[in-house]
C-alpha cells in the first residue's frame, strides 16, 4: 500500500469505524435484515452518492444507475428521495481523487455484503442488489487504476493534504447524513 493510500486510510479510519456501526447501515451486515431496512439503507446511500457523483460531473455513472434500478425494484422512486447538502468542496483534482477513493472504496464493501443480502432477501447481482455487486463493472480494475493515480497525483504533500481533508470531510458528511436519516 502506497503512502497516499495509507494517508487517506488514516485520515478516514475513525469515521469509517463509526459508519460501520451506523444504525441505518448496520442491517446490511446482519443475517436478519428486512426488505424495509435494505431499502432504507440504499435510500440513504443514494442520498449521499448522488450529489457526490454530480459534483464529480458523473451524475449518470454506471454505479448510480445500478443503485437507482435497485431502489425501483424495492418500490422507491429515486427522484423523490432526499439528498445530502453541504458537501465539502470537490473543486480541485486532489479533492476529486479523494471523492473517487471514497465512492470506489465503498463498492468493495458492497461486494462483501452481497452474499448476506442474497441469503436473507433473495436479491442478487441480477435483481435488487446490482449496486452492491457493481454488476457488469470492472471495479477491481478501476480500483487498481485509481491506486496508481493516487500515488502519482498525490505525491506532493500539499496535494495529499488536500485529498486527505476532502476524504475526511466526505466521511464526516456521510456520518451526519446517516445520523439524520438513520432512525
Amino acid at each position: 500500500m502506497g503512502p497516499a493510500r495509507q494517508a487517506l486510510r488514516a485520515a478516514t479510519r475513525e469515521s469509517h469505524d463509526r459508519l460501520d456501526k451506523a444504525a441505518v447501515l448496520q442491517p446490511l451486515v446482519r443475517p436478519d435484515i428486512t426488505a424495509g431496512q435494505y431499502a432504507r439503507a440504499l435510500a440513504v446511500l443514494h442520498g449521499f452518492n448522488a450529489p457526490v457523483e454530480r459534483a464529480l460531473g458523473e451524475a449518470a455513472s454506471a454505479r448510480m444507475a445500478l443503485l437507482r434500478e435497485d431502489l425501483r425494484v424495492l418500490g422507491a422512486d429515486p427522484d423523490a428521495l432526499p439528498e445530502m447538502t453541504g458537501l465539502p468542496p470537490l473543486d480541485s483534482s486532489p479533492a476529486r481523487l479523494a471523492a473517487r477513493y471514497v465512492l470506489d472504496g465503498s463498492a468493495h464493501g458492497g461486494r462483501a455484503m452481497l452474499p448476506g443480502i442474497t441469503r436473507a432477501l433473495g436479491f442478487d447481482a441480477r435483481r435488487g442488489a446490482r449496486f452492491l455487486a457493481s454488476d457488469g463493472l470492472d471495479m477491481a480494475g478501476a480500483w487498481k487504476a485509481l491506486m496508481v493515480r493516487l500515488e502519482e497525483e498525490l505525491a506532493d504533500p500539499a496535494a495529499l493534504a488536500a485529498a486527505c481533508a476532502a476524504a475526511a470531510g466526505l466521511f464526516a458528511a456521510l456520518e451526519r447524513w446517516t445520523a439524520e436519516h438513520g432512525e
